[in-house]
């Protein structure tokens, strides 16, 4: 089966894998594998292509949940570490491409249809201009896409996770204050992720009745505990100001697009709450950002068909 492609999204639970054939945006056979049942990523590699009886292919491109540094990465929050030669090696492929995981997912944003996409306020998109792909999940990523003079795109992945956590207010310095660890920079990650969730609610609760991110999610939307509605709403507020100050840094008048596994849950927050309001807030310039649009991608993998544009532009 050497006319196959694999594509893969590597992050710190699991690993997501499909194949597509080469120049095509057709992805199927996909399956997500829990990462603590293998060693090494290798080991997913080779596990999910000895299940469908696959023993070569023409190529394979994985996007990874951390920094590529030339031809080697290592998971941000796994202690894995992998070459470029060591995946190809794996999945006995002809070429292989290591991407950044918002590498791979800002290069699907062309490839996006209407009905992978929520649109949060704003206007159409200028497709001649920069755009950019952030979102929270076991960590926060970003990656911005910029059209290129001769057609085509270029992906430039970067690490807003690990900024500043963007504070205002007394109360948001305090809550803050009450999550740091000594000895630990605290960084925009420690808050606005699915961990960072539950750091946010454990600081805030006296007696914090809620023990996974999920149900602190659950409980916030629900209206079912006060400290859980105040952490969803905070969470909001703190992925507002994060997204502006990237879509202003960069003028991405290309549009704005949240990915990951906790914003989809949030559209209907996104739209009623102070999101806009939050996300516009840049004082003598905010008419710059009033008609920049902001896409949640429900899409549930986006960052394979990232994969498969990197493999088609090679």
């Amino acid at each position: 089966m050497t006319q196959l492609a694999l594509v893969g999204d590597i992050g710190g639970t699991n690993s997501r894998f499909g194949l597509v054939e080469p120049g095509t945006q057709a992805i199927h056979d996909v399956a997500a594998l829990k990462n603590d049942r293998f060693g090494a990523l290798e080991e997913a590699v080779e596990a999910y292509l000895q299940a469908r009886g696959i023993g070569a292919l023409a190529a394979a491109a994985i996007a990874v949940a951390g920094p590529v540094l030339g031809d080697s990465a290592q998971l941000t929050n796994r202690n894995w570490s992998f070459s470029s030669a060591s995946l190809r090696r794996a999945a006995q492929s002809r070429s292989f491409r290591l991407l950044n995981d918002y590498e791979a997912l800002a290069l699907s944003l062309p490839h996006l249809a209407a009905r992978d996409l929520e649109q949060v306020g704003g206007e159409a998109p200028d497709p001649t201009r920069v755009k950019i792909v952030l979102g929270p999940g076991t960590g926060l990523g970003m990656a911005a896409l910029a059209r290129l003079p001769r057609g085509g795109w270029l992906a430039i992945p970067g690490e807003v996770g690990h900024i500043t956590l963007p504070i205002e207010t007394q109360e948001e310095f305090d809550w803050r204050e009450a999550m740091k660890t000594p000895g630990h920079t605290f960084t925009s990650e420690d808050a606005v992720t699915g961990g960072g969730l539950l750091r946010m609610y454990q600081a805030r609760a006296r007696t914090p009745g809620l023990a996974t991110p999920e149900a602190v999610l659950q409980a916030g939307l629900a209206g079912s505990d006060a400290d859980a509605v105040a952490t969803v709403d905070q969470f909001v507020i703190w992925l507002a100001r994060i997204a502006g100050d990237a879509a202003m840094s960069l003028q991405a008048k290309g549009g704005v697009y949240l990915a990951g596994g906790i914003v989809p849950s949030l559209v209907a927050k996104l739209r009623e709450g102070p999101f806009r309001a939050v996300f516009e807030d840049k004082g003598k310039l905010a008419a710059i950002m009033k008609p920049i649009p902001v896409y949640v991608i429900i899409e549930p993998f986006p960052a394979l068909k990232g994969c498969a544009a990197a493999l088609a532009q090679e």
